[in-house]
């Protein structure tokens, strides 16, 4: 475990020690207050309008975070000397995914502003916006676990965000797009997609399917990067 935090450190400090850490979180918190000011046109307190797209846009982050994990590496060169090091390989995947969900805890945590914000306007219910926050989390650490699976297999950074980002976004409107299927086809194309477990936590309530669904799914891709890793070694 020591190994992987220090894996997790340094990808953290590459990161935020340029200005492309600072300027995707900026981006995304400057999306997150346009999405809250579209949301609250109504001029109700509620935030379920403000998570879903929010949802979406994790998809279009997750990837922009973890295409310099493997991918960079190889760049540079140093994908190599850290495959043929004496760290195994679950303990590399494991060290990448917490530098990952590190960065993404401190996209999500500069949203909190918003829900703040509109909790001093009104009297919002709380219930579906921490649903809502442990939804983000959720579908944070699965799309980051795909993302990261996709900058193994590839050399490319641009690559890598355009195949993750792509591979997402088609599982996410899976569901919409089985709609014009029937039968088996049609259960599996609207269970594999995203979309059709994330109401649940934008109403409030959180489901043990959909949560099981998201660990899973991360699970998956886990697994999936320390195959490939090990076979391009």
């Amino acid at each position: 475990m020591r190994q992987a935090i220090v894996i997790a450190r340094r990808d953290v400090r590459s990161l935020y020690g340029t200005a492309y850490g600072y300027g995707l979180t900026a981006g995304f918190l400057a999306a997150a207050g346009v999405l809250l000011v579209l949301a609250l046109r109504g001029g109700q307190a509620r935030l379920d309008g403000w998570f879903a797209p929010l949802f979406v846009l994790l998809g279009i982050l997750a990837p922009l975070l973890a295409m310099r994990s493997f991918a960079e590496e190889e760049r540079t060169g140093s994908l190599e000397l850290l495959l043929t090091s004496p760290v195994r390989h679950p303990v590399i995947v494991a060290g990448k995914l917490l530098a990952n969900l590190a960065m993404l805890g401190v996209v999500l945590l500069g949203t909190i502003v918003c829900p703040l914000l509109v909790g001093s306007m009104g009297r919002p219910d709380w219930g579906p916006i921490l649903t809502g926050y442990a939804g983000l989390v959720l579908v944070g650490i699965a799309f980051v676990a795909v993302s990261l699976a996709t900058s193994a297999a590839t050399s490319s950074q641009l690559v890598a965000t355009t195949a993750s980002a792509g591979l997402l976004l088609l599982l996410w409107f899976g569901a919409g797009v089985a709609a014009g299927f029937h039968g088996d086809v049609k259960f599996v194309a609207t269970y594999l997609s995203p979309s059709t477990h994330v109401l649940g936590f934008l109403r409030g309530s959180l489901v043990v399917g959909d949560v099981a669904y998201f660990v899973t799914l991360a699970s998956v891709a886990m697994v999936a990067t320390v195959a490939i890793l090990r076979a391009r070694r």
